[in-house]
């Protein structure tokens, strides 16, 4: 039997959440943990993957921390949906690019749900819709365990891109849910949709709910 736990932490300050996932990958190699799906957002964060030039950071307006997950530049901020997945590939019988396809999978499906027909770019990790990038993905593994995750736009504000070249490209190659849907766009019910779609394309046989901001409870 394969369990996830599904934690909504919600708002959350970056370096916490990811002093977080080094907790959560090392009590998951230990096995004390089953794999977690943790829900957050973000204040205004740039984060610089290990892909990340220099030219990739315009302007340095948000705080800025570089990471060891693959990519290179994105942000974070309100109105998005961030997923960080600590996962055991080995226990779950996947490989990273198995992974990669599965989040890109679970998030087009999300997407359907709003009749927004998203895609896939070969060599271009995330979800796309129409040339334009909804959706961004940049993982790491540490002996099979992952952590980092993927983040979808929902109601973000799209000028807070252009502080960055969002994965090396110009800034306005990013859209949202609600520039498409042109109107605000309830992230509860986007969250409650992105949930099911992963839980069902991840096959997981029982699901354990957390709605809690402590993170402390987590790892009990």
């Amino acid at each position: 039997m394969t369990i996830l736990k599904i934690a909504d932490i919600g708002k959350i300050e970056y370096k916490r959440s990811l002093a977080l996932q080094k907790r959560l990958v090392e009590a998951r190699k230990k096995k004390q943990i089953c794999d977690t799906l943790l829900l957050v957002e973000h204040p205004g964060t740039i984060t610089l993957g290990k892909q990340t030039n220099n030219s990739d950071l315009v302007d340095e307006k948000f705080p800025i921390f570089k990471i060891d997950r693959g990519g290179s530049a994105t942000y974070h901020g309100p109105g998005q949906l961030i997923g960080y997945i600590i996962m055991d590939l080995i226990g779950k019988g996947i490989s990273i690019s198995v992974l990669v396809r599965k989040i890109e999978k679970c998030l087009i499906d999300t997407l359907v749900e709003y009749d927004i027909e998203a895609n896939r770019i070969s060599g271009k990790p995330g979800v796309w819709y129409k040339g334009k990038k909804i959706a961004s993905i940049g993982l790491a593994v540490k002996k099979w365990i992952t952590y980092h995750g993927f983040c979808l736009n929902i109601n973000t504000d799209l000028d807070a891109y252009n502080t960055i070249k969002p994965c090396g490209f110009d800034s306005r190659i990013m859209t949202s849910l609600k520039q498409l849907k042109c109107k605000e766009i309830s992230e509860i019910k986007v969250k409650e949709k992105l949930v099911k779609n992963f839980v069902k394309i991840f096959d997981y046989d029982e699901i354990k709910y957390q709605y809690d901001s402590s993170t402390q409870l987590i790892i009990k």
